[in-house]
């Protein structure tokens, strides 16, 4: 699945560029006036046809797994699109991110919003920081900011404490230090 070729996106790249994310197999690129270009592998996220009406304005940030992208936009609602396992299919929690976000921060494969009241919600592979149910009551609310490794999150919360969820060896098990 081959997606847009650079030559077929490059008159958009001549200037007004203000961010470029990546995964592994395509790039988009966050102009000044809000809007997305995408090009690369379709199956990495190289094609944004999907949802352009819905990136081709407003959008503030754009972050990546390894094959998909969320883009957060400034009435804090996330799009998103590429590998459906990897975090490019949030229809799972669409509801709980239309509105409220103010970060996304990402492992290799998943996503976690972070959203205005404190709670976190998270969506892509569920062993790698996809799925927080474990977590869950401890990260409703009072989360400052979210961090990652390749495969866990670790969320920290304005007492000073640290939730972590995902891969237990890469970080996602912090109870032999949870003292």
């Amino acid at each position: 699945d081959k997606g847009l070729g650079f030559s077929s996106v490059s008159a958009n790249l001549t200037s007004d560029v203000s961010a470029v994310s990546e995964t592994t197999g395509a790039f988009a690129v966050l102009k000044t006036d809000g809007s997305v270009v995408t090009w690369g592998n379709a199956s990495y996220g190289g094609n944004s046809s999907a949802v352009a009406a819905q990136i081709s304005s407003n959008v503030d940030s754009i972050t990546s797994t390894v094959q998909a992208f969320a883009a957060l936009k400034s009435d804090g609602s996330v799009v998103t699109w590429g590998d459906a396992s990897y975090g490019g299919d949030s229809s799972g929690v669409a509801a709980q991110i239309s509105s409220n976000v103010v970060s996304i921060t990402s492992t290799a494969q998943s996503f976690a919003a972070l959203k205005s009241d404190g709670s976190v919600v998270t969506w892509g592979v569920g062993a790698n920081g996809g799925d927080s149910s474990g977590v869950a009551a401890q990260i409703s609310s009072n989360v400052s900011s979210i961090y990652s490794t390749q495969l866990a999150f670790a969320a920290l919360k304005t007492d000073g404490s640290v939730v972590t969820w995902g891969d237990a060896g890469n970080g996602g098990d912090s109870s032999v230090v949870a003292a």
